[in-house]
């Protein structure tokens, strides 16, 4: 795998977002950890992304995947920072969209109280309940056939009633016929994963809590992986990545450009053929 290009100002754009984060992470208290298990992004690289390590992270395309997650989850714009780590957006650009917002959101609730809609709502449902009571009065007669109505509703019911018994007998025959053997299925020993690539991605595979692989895999490869213990692949380009667990028909991973992360274990995967 060739070494990434970098260019010029990414790293500078780099630490710049990465300092934002940080700031809005560490004042929500919160730990690069539970990020991670709210982004699915692994914690090296979020905080590569802190840093503003370039060279720590994967292609422009994925990054900008992750400091969108990274952001949204700290209560940031997260597209806004992926478009200033791009270049559609400069950091001025930046500073007065978000203050702009703030300004709309708080005019938006002044505004709030003002709009008479609810006193047109409140109108309607007067107006409504006086029509209602006015007929009352005049036709009471009318009010008292519609009463009828629910007698009628219960003679057609009862009627309906002996319908039910025709399914019950079918209701034990059902359980009988399952197998009671069910429960004997073994337990693979391992976990076993053949991962074809249909699209470029960048991946990361842990086996057993150590990484096994790191980097971007072309169209056309095929790769198996076995663990004992776990199995974590992690993909830039879910759409674009076909999975096949056990020798089970391959799927896959996720959506085209989604970040996905899979774990699979031994005792999770019982009844499936090793």
């Amino acid at each position: 795998m060739n070494p990434l290009e970098v260019e010029p100002d990414l790293t500078q754009k780099l630490t710049e977002i990465g300092t934002r984060l940080r700031e809005a992470r560490q004042a929500q208290g919160t730990s690069l950890e539970e990020i991670s298990g709210k982004t699915m992004i692994p914690t090296r690289l979020l905080s590569a992304i802190e840093e503003g390590r370039v060279d720590s992270l994967p292609e422009a395309i994925y990054t900008r995947g992750f400091i969108r997650r990274f952001g949204d989850s700290v209560g940031l714009n997260g597209t806004n920072l992926a478009d200033v780590y791009s270049g559609n957006l400069s950091q001025d650009q930046l500073e007065t969209e978000t203050k702009s917002k703030k300004r709309k959101r708080r005019i938006g609730g002044l505004r709030g109280g003002l709009r008479p809609v609810h006193l047109y709502v409140l109108y309607i449902v007067l107006i409504m309940s006086a029509g209602v009571g006015l007929s009352y009065l005049t036709n009471p007669s009318a009010l008292t056939s519609a009463g009828d109505s629910p007698a009628s509703s219960g003679a057609i019911d009862s009627q309906s009633e002996p319908a039910p018994p025709q399914k019950a007998p079918h209701s034990p025959k059902d359980t009988s016929t399952k197998p009671v053997d069910a429960p004997a299925a073994t337990k693979p020993e391992t976990v076993r994963v053949d991962l074809t690539i249909k699209e470029a991605s960048w991946m990361e595979i842990v086996v057993d809590g150590e990484v096994s692989y790191e980097g971007i895999l072309s169209p056309g490869t095929n790769k198996t992986v076995v663990a004992k213990k776990q199995l974590v692949i992690t993909a830039g380009n879910a759409g674009g990545v076909m999975l096949a667990v056990n020798k089970q028909p391959a799927k896959l991973m996720g959506e085209p450009g989604a970040i996905e992360e899979v774990k699979l274990e031994p005792e999770t995967l019982t009844g499936q053929s090793t």
